[in-house]
């Protein structure tokens, strides 16, 4: 199982702050979030404090993150992947997400862009088996 899917199955669990084991302690992110088709977006910035207030600001019932495809290079992870509502499997929004980790594999720095205004074709990235790991 990649980071990532580690990572947004405790974020979309019944613990969502246990995703906060795996994010050290000076932890830098920035949270890229657009809403509509718009050009607005919002900046969410900041170290762990911050991401585990952008957590308990979060509305995750009735839908989850899932990734499409990840790859790694060193001790960097990338994801591309959709939230999805759980009921219908529709899609939200498209995500990519990119983090550095530790010599522990926890999350040092993190950044992710997510807008539901471009889908890519998720069944022909699911079919090549998500990408390599």
């Amino acid at each position: 199982m990649t980071y990532f899917e580690r990572y947004f199955e405790r974020l979309d669990g019944p613990d969502p702050h246990s995703s906060l084991d795996l994010v050290a302690d000076d932890v830098e992110f920035s949270i890229q979030w657009a809403s509509g088709a718009d050009r607005r977006s919002s900046q969410f910035v900041g170290g762990r404090a911050e991401l585990r207030g952008f957590i308990d600001a979060g509305d995750t019932d009735g839908w989850a993150h899932h990734v499409v495809w990840s790859g790694a290079d060193g001790d960097v992870e990338f994801a591309l992947g959709e939230t999805r509502w759980d009921e219908s499997s529709e899609r939200i929004g498209t995500f990519l997400a990119v983090a550095q980790l530790d010599g522990e594999g926890r999350m040092r720095r993190y950044m992710v862009a997510r807008s539901p205004a471009l889908a890519f074709p998720s069944t022909a990235l699911e079919a090549s088996d998500a990408g390599p790991a």
